[in-house]
């Protein structure tokens, strides 16, 4: 994995250490309207990165991809990025923005960088994200990136009271077109 540069972010491959610099900004409780869990523990993020750490599932048939923006200039971190990549099926995307950062630009920037370096570093046919059908911020970044809604699955999940319905959103190599939102320069 390589560290990623856009107009504004640096995004870098995780690594254990980050569990530190955005455990703070996990902890923001809006962050789970839409997730079924709850802010980590430090030890479970610590845990967590570790195990992400080192890019692959335990059998090794998928890649794990996962890195920590932070603004291009400092060490503010701004969210995460996920990618799981099984070998020569869809690719799941999701993302983490901290509140602070909401409705800025920085999640569409974050998630065109790293969603184009995926579809010129890999092999991957498509990419998709499951989004609660109530994320409208979500559900509005997908569809700037070109993504598609595919499906709706109704009662996918249940979580904090409340049952989830989720869409389905793909986006395609060829979706992605070929003036893409944001270019990433590789460093």
């Amino acid at each position: 994995m390589v560290k990623l540069m856009s107009a504004r972010l640096r995004m870098e491959p995780l690594v254990l250490a980050h569990a530190r610099e955005v455990f703070s900004p996990l902890q923001d409780p809006d962050i789970y309207t839409f997730l079924p869990e709850d802010p980590p523990t430090r030890e479970a993020l610590d845990r967590r990165y570790a195990f992400l750490e080192g890019g692959k599932s335990p059998d090794g048939s998928e890649r794990w991809l996962n890195w920590v923006a932070f603004l291009r200039g400092g060490d503010t971190p701004i969210g995460t990025f996920q990618a799981t990549l099984p070998q020569g099926e869809a690719g799941a995307i999701a993302y983490v923005i901290f509140p602070r950062f909401w409705r800025q630009g920085y999640a569409r920037e974050m998630a065109a960088s790293i969603v184009r370096h995926l579809f010129a570093t890999t092999e991957v046919p498509s990419l998709y994200a499951e989004i609660d059908t109530r994320n409208t911020g979500s559900i509005r970044l997908a569809q700037t990136l070109g993504m598609t809604r595919t499906v709706t699955t109704y009662g996918a999940d249940f979580f904090k009271g409340a049952s989830s319905d989720e869409h389905t959103y793909v986006l395609t190599r060829e979706g992605l077109g070929d003036d893409p939102p944001e270019l990433s320069e590789p460093v």
